[in-house]
This record gives structure tokens, C-alpha cells and sequence, in this order.
């Protein structure tokens, strides 16, 4: 009996201390959580020349065809990423090495070079040229030139080629001439290409312009994600007759949104001596804030004769306004749709002079985390109290802080 007891007794005591310490550690529930070192951060990080190598040799030992090859090659080359060869594809191959120990939601803001495409709209049509077979066999017939099989591949550049053909066949060629040309390229199956090359005087070289810009990646499941909600580009280009990736929207009037040869986006009622009503909006493309957190637009602009008083403006501000939506279509305009973004007195010009005036950091961030945001230009003009002035745009941004 008395060993009945002392068992049971012993039982108690020890069910007795499993509960105070289960009570015990409730105390500290989530502290392992609590303990782990966080390395949340935002790196921001130029590629440097060498970079472009690095995820140009990443690439290729990952390529699954020609094409793939001859992509990751042209990185290595030409330094830069285009619409073509998106950098959301191949910056994580350097920032998954470079970065690898950063903790979810890090984030990397990646400056980088874009190519701006040539506006071939401007090319006259004389100067657009696809290349015959006798054009292949004049830049030779041996195996590893264009005419040994009409076309161009990996190993066969038309950007060495093609210029020694072009100096050859335009001999009165001046500095700045344009030629497009289009050429068979063999990447297991052939296709029809194009480059524009450009006379510099002295020789023929593929146009190619290129500016930085910034991609936003995050750290995600132990990757780095490309995250697409782009900065948007437009209005920069210092090419041909471009919207760039903008859409003129025509409500009121004849007159209409047009790039203008001094490089910039020009929009105005006053034509020939005469003045129109005009009711036009520049709209851009949809942006995603889904994971922005602090986007800003930045511009350039300039106007004038919108019938103020000399060093007055306010005519002009009621003639020139940015507005913001959520809901557009891109395509229409639906007014309640749309919400005028307040420009501080700084953003206007003077309306005295054609000097271009920055508007600074117009913030966007009410508009964080909508998925279809656009910005819009938009212009008034009037035929009957001589406010149908002209109004300039250039340089339009939107960052991240």
C-alpha cells in the first residue's frame, strides 16, 4: 500500500512541474522569433561595367538555345538592357549572388543602363533598306561571312559587317545620315531583323543612346524578384516624333499633343494667327504601386501666351494641369475618374520666357499600393479670349524615393 502511494504521490510532483513549466514557457512564447538577427534593408546599387559581364556569363551557362546565347553575349558587349532583354530576367543572376543574405522583403534599388530605341517613323522611307544576296556575298563568301549563307548569326556580327558595306555604298554620306537596315539573323530558325546605323563622318556605327534608370527588386523567398511596377519613361527621348510610352487624347478641338523637333512634347491652340478651343490630355501608361512605397513624379515644362498680364500666370494655371487616376482605361476620358495633383507655386512657369521649369518632387504616395495608376498632362484653350497659349513638357518621371 505504502508503495502505491509513494508512486502516485511521485506522479503528482512530476505532472505538477510539467505544468508550471509549460506555464513557464508561455512566457516566452515568440521569443526565438524576437532573437533572430533581422536583416531587412534597401541596397542601392549602380552596375558597374564588370556586373554586365558577370550576369552576361550567368546567363550563358544557363542558356537553353542560340538565342538565349546570343542575348546573354550582347549583355557582356553592349552594357546595357532594353525592352528586349528586360533586366527583371538577368540582374537577379548578380543580385542573388551579390545579395544572397538579406532577409525577405529586402529590397534592391538597381541603377542600370536602358537603350532608347531609334523612332523609326522619322526614317525616310529612302533610307530603309533589306539586304538582297548579292549585298550577303559582297561582304564575303567564306565560311564565317554574311554570303556564305545570306544570313547573319552568333558568330557572324552584323554590327562589324554591315558598316563596312554601308562606307562602301554611300560614299557622299555626311555626318548624321540614318539607314535602316534589315537582315536575315540564323538562331535555329531564320528571322528578319533590323538595326539603324548612323554616319558619323567618318564611319557607320549602330545608333545606340543610352540612359539610367532605376528597377526596384525585393527579396522573396530566398530570391530577388523583379517587382513590376515600373519608373516610367516617356517624354525624353531626344529622337524623332515620339510620345514615348504616352497617349495623346483628343476631347475638344483639332489640335493635338505632338513631339515637337527641339525635343519636347508641345501642345497649343494658336495656329496660324487664329485661336481654338482645345480640351487635350497626354496620358500615360498604367503603373502597378502594388509594392511601391514612395513614388514621386518629376517633370519640365514651359508656357506661354495664355493671356495673362505681364508677370502674371493665372490664366496659365487654370490652362495647364496633372492630374492622377486609378480607374482610366488609357484610352478615354471619363472626368470623375481623374484627380488633379496640387503643383506647389515653384512648378509654373513664369509664362515670360521659354525657359523650362522644373516641377521637383510631387509626391505620389496616395497612390501606394493601387495596381493601375496613371498620370496625365492635360490642356486647355479658348478662341475667344486669346488663351490658346503653347505649352512644352519634357523629362517626365516617376521614382521611387
Amino acid at each position: 500500500m505504502k508503495k502505491i502511494l509513494y508512486t502516485l504521490s511521485l506522479s503528482l510532483t512530476f505532472l505538477v512541474l510539467l505544468s508550471s513549466c509549460a506555464k513557464f514557457n508561455d512566457q516566452f512564447e515568440g521569443l526565438d522569433d524576437m532573437t533572430k538577427i533581422s536583416n531587412v534593408v534597401t541596397y542601392n546599387y549602380i552596375l558597374a561595367d564588370a556586373d554586365y559581364s558577370t550576369i552576361s556569363k550567368s546567363a550563358l551557362a544557363i542558356a537553353a538555345n542560340a538565342a538565349d546565347s546570343a542575348k546573354a553575349k550582347s549583355i557582356a558587349t553592349n552594357k546595357y538592357f532594353s525592352k528586349t532583354l528586360a533586366v527583371g530576367n538577368y540582374a537577379p543572376l548578380l543580385l542573388n549572388t551579390k545579395y544572397k543574405f538579406a532577409d525577405e522583403n529586402s529590397v534592391t534599388m538597381l541603377t542600370y543602363n536602358i537603350f532608347a530605341d531609334y523612332d523609326t517613323t522619322t526614317i525616310a522611307s529612302a533610307n530603309k533598306y533589306t539586304l538582297l544576296m548579292d549585298d550577303y556575298n559582297a561582304m564575303g563568301t567564306a565560311t564565317g561571312q554574311p554570303g556564305k549563307y545570306d544570313n547573319f548569326d552568333a558568330g557572324i556580327s552584323p554590327t562589324f559587317f554591315i558598316p563596312i558595306w554601308l562606307k562602301i555604298n554611300n560614299p557622299y554620306a555626311k555626318s548624321g545620315d540614318v539607314k535602316l537596315i534589315r537582315y536575315a539573323f540564323y538562331a535555329g530558325t531564320t528571322t528578319q531583323q533590323k538595326i539603324v546605323f548612323v554616319f558619323d563622318g567618318t564611319n557607320w556605327s549602330k545608333f545606340a543612346t543610352t540612359t539610367k534608370t532605376v528597377a526596384k527588386f525585393k527579396f522573396k523567398s530566398g530570391a530577388w524578384t523583379f517587382i513590376d511596377s515600373d519608373i516610367l519613361v516617356g517624354l525624353q527621348t531626344n529622337i524623332g516624333s515620339n510620345l514615348g510610352e504616352f497617349t495623346a487624347i483628343n476631347v475638344v478641338g483639332e489640335q493635338v499633343w505632338a513631339w515637337s523637333p527641339y525635343n519636347y512634347m508641345q501642345m497649343t491652340g494658336y495656329v496660324s494667327g487664329s485661336y481654338f478651343d482645345n480640351e487635350d490630355w497626354l496620358v500615360s501608361p498604367s503603373m502597378n504601386f502594388t509594392e511601391r512605397t514612395n513614388p514621386f513624379l518629376s517633370f519640365d515644362h514651359v508656357g506661354r501666351y495664355f493671356g495673362d498680364a505681364t508677370g502674371q500666370n493665372s490664366k496659365m494655371k487654370i490652362a495647364i494641369s496633372v492630374w492622377v487616376s486609378t480607374k482610366s482605361d488609357g484610352k478615354t476620358i471619363v472626368p470623375s475618374e481623374w484627380t488633379q495633383l496640387v503643383l506647389p507655386e515653384s512648378a509654373y512657369p513664369t509664362g515670360a520666357n521659354w525657359t523650362l521649369i522644373p516641377s521637383g518632387k510631387l509626391s505620389l504616395s496616395a497612390y501606394k499600393g493601387q495596381a493601375n495608376v496613371r498620370i496625365a498632362f492635360k490642356y486647355l484653350s479658348s478662341a475667344t479670349d486669346g488663351a490658346a497659349g503653347t505649352w512644352e513638357v519634357k523629362n517626365a518621371y516617376v521614382f521611387e524615393e
